[in-house]
């Protein structure tokens, strides 16, 4: 591991070298920097040739707010512009100009660094203009921040990014997160800086470069790379893809493998259509208090400029949101009587509202249920944006429900598997353990006394459904007796995988049998059933328990990065089920950077079944067969 860097906590040009003392050693020990600056010049770049040479080396990224260098017209030009789309138009005129004079300004090697550096994304830069309160000003704010894993450095000072801000008497404290008492300055000039970047200022318009800037300054270049290239994968930039095409078409349904970022590229959505002023509100839906919850907590980390409401479980702001919903988020369950209320309600509220409201789906799914279907057809699709999120959008064997999520909330418009997720190191790769198992004649029977039971209401034209067929015979698979004592034999051989392990089981009284077995190899245990029992979730999420026996939780949206065992007793003939379970796995665990999770299934092995539902056994068994073999590209 690098070392910290020694650094003095207040420095200045008279009695130090401020290149020497904070920015190389910086800049060498640092993956990233931020740097907010009044003025930015080729200056800056001269006297730290060194470090920044290692930093980009090495795929070092920076980020840089300044004020643009435009004229006094121009300022106001921009200023005066009454939306923002007219104000970033303004903007981009002024500054292919202000490049030209970039290039007239630099010296031939540090024109060459910088149009290469910004080329290669090593260095972003983003211009803040004051307005409102401060409209007759710059942007003059002067600190930085570097980053290397958890640990963070932040300085701020009165020196600018000039050649005459090492000139001048200037100074800078220096904040380092591993210092006591230093942390909280830290991480202030952290979400500080966030709070720029992302345009959450009220005062300030914050422009990026657009495309053809970049493009023209990289025609300055006059040579090679001044530093040696890394090859280095953005692990992230399905992100970014997924933002821009929901951008273009305003609704529509990201599918991204559970452990991706689907909360996070939901909230860039939301940050830049806010930027824009497309939106002046966000209604945020989908089951289940715990994950509503979790979306509380990250918007209110990304959002304090908005007021938040909150309507599900014990919260009921619903009316709080409804007599003040601009520049605010609303957290509602999925539930139909809570959705049928808030729409009806607001949208009487405000006839307007449907075009300047974001709609988020998250676990989109569950948007299919037939109680949704009946109680809001025609609601939704009114609304301009719509945004769904789900590992896997598509309900099996309900074609009501995918036509109603497709025709109400929109397509699939990106895809991100989980194949693509752990060649890219997002998610871990696991091993896969199909254990054959068979019926007992007992069982056998009574799948046939079901199926003779319908085949009788059919015969006499009586109402039936087919789904309540496959969903009694694959209980009878979900509970067969023969898996226990196929899982007795095996974590004998293997009690390693009851370590940071979730037991998936259809039935509680199922679970206790399975918790008879596991007794005497991991007594560090308990179940969770019930929200009566979240405590022993905390526990075992906090990792005070080894091993957690559950049936149908944790299968959407709970984050515990340390779970790298999953046993499924129960299956089910959809994907997204399967694929929500072994999710829990494959989050990546900083503790472990070498992780391989842990897949057991269970796999009918009956010949001549009188059940075709038992076929989805062997295709599970071929998918997930076919996807154990895959492995971070980035693995040796």
């Amino acid at each position: 591991m690098t070392e910290l860097p020694k650094l003095k906590i207040c420095l200045n040009t008279s009695e130090e070298d401020l290149a020497k003392e904070l920015y190389e050693p910086c800049l060498k020990w640092a993956e990233r920097y931020d740097r907010g600056v009044g003025y930015f010049t080729s200056g800056w770049l001269s006297y730290n040739t060194v470090g920044m040479s290692d930093f980009a080396s090495r795929g070092g990224k920076m980020r840089l707010i300044t004020s643009p260098i435009i004229s006094s017209k121009d300022h106001d030009t921009i200023i005066s512009a009454k939306t923002f789309d007219e104000k970033y138009k303004c903007f981009v005129k002024a500054m292919n100009q202000s490049v030209d004079m970039l290039s007239r300004e630099m010296e031939k090697d540090l024109l060459n660094a910088f149009a290469w550096m910004v080329y290669d994304g090593i260095i972003d830069i983003k211009f803040a203009v004051p307005k409102m309160n401060l409209g007759d000003g710059n942007f003059h704010d002067k600190f930085g921040v570097f980053y290397k894993g958890q640990e963070i450095v932040s300085f701020s000072g009165s020196q600018n990014d000039s050649i005459q801000g090492f000139c001048n008497y200037e100074s800078i404290k220096v904040f380092c997160s591993w210092h006591q008492g230093a942390k909280a300055f830290a991480n202030s000039d952290k979400i500080r800086f966030e709070k720029i970047w992302n345009g959450r200022d009220i005062n300030l318009d914050v422009y990026s470069i657009e495309e053809s800037i970049r493009k023209n300054i990289f025609t300055f270049r006059t040579g090679d790379r001044p530093y040696k290239k890394i090859s280095v994968l953005n692990k992230w930039a399905h992100q970014d893809k997924a933002v821009e095409i929901f951008l273009e078409k305003n609704n529509g349904i990201l599918a991204m493998a559970t452990g991706t970022g689907k909360t996070r590229t939901a909230i860039k959505i939301i940050k830049e259509l806010f930027h824009r002023e497309n939106i002046k509100r966000v209604i945020i839906t989908m089951r289940g208090n715990d994950l509503l919850d979790q979306w509380s907590e990250q918007i209110s980390e990304n959002f304090d400029d908005k007021q938040i409401y909150h309507h599900y479980g014990e919260h009921k702001q619903l009316q709080k949101f409804i007599l003040i919903p601009d520049e605010a988020i609303l957290l509602v369950s999925q539930d139909a009587d809570y959705l049928a209320k808030t729409f009806s309600q607001f949208q009487s509220n405000d006839k307007k509202c449907t075009n300047d409201t974001l709609l988020i789906f998250d676990e989109v799914h569950g948007a299919g249920s037939n109680s949704i279907v009946q109680g809001l057809k025609g609601q939704v699709s009114s609304f301009k944006y719509k945004l769904g999120l789900s590992a896997t959008p598509e309900r099996e064997y309900d074609e009501v429900g995918n036509d109603f999520i497709e025709q109400e909330i929109g397509p699939v418009i990106f895809t991100f598997s989980l194949k693509e997720a752990i060649e890219k190191n997002i998610l871990c790769g696991f091993n896969y353990y199909p254990l054959k198992y068979s019926l007992t004649e007992e069982e056998r029977k009574k799948k046939r006394a079901i199926i003779k039971t319908f085949s009788y209401k059919k015969k006499m034209g009586e109402a039936y459904s087919e789904a309540d067929v496959w969903t009694q015979l694959s209980l009878v698979n979900k509970i067969a007796k023969n898996k226990l004592l196929i899982f007795r034999d095996f974590i004998e051989s293997n009690p390693r995988l009851l370590d940071k392990c979730i037991i998936f089981v259809q039935t509680k009284e199922y679970g206790l049998e399975v918790q008879n077995l596991i007794f005497d190899k991991c007594s560090n245990y308990h179940t969770y059933f019930a929200e009566d029992e979240k405590a022993n979730l905390v526990a075992f999420s906090n990792g005070n328990l080894d091993c957690l026996i559950t049936c149908q939780k944790l299968s959407e949206g709970i984050d515990i990065s340390s779970v790298t065992n999953i046993i499924l007793f129960a299956s089910d003939r959809s994907k997204l089920v399967t694929t929500q379970r072994i999710g829990r796995a494959l989050r990546l665990d900083e503790n472990s950077p070498n992780k391989i999770a842990n897949v057991v299934d269970f796999i009918l092995d009956d010949i001549n079944t009188d059940n075709p539902e038992e076929s989805t056994d062997n295709m599970r068994e071929t998918w997930l067969t076919e996807l154990s073999k895959v492995r971070s590209k980035n693995e040796k």
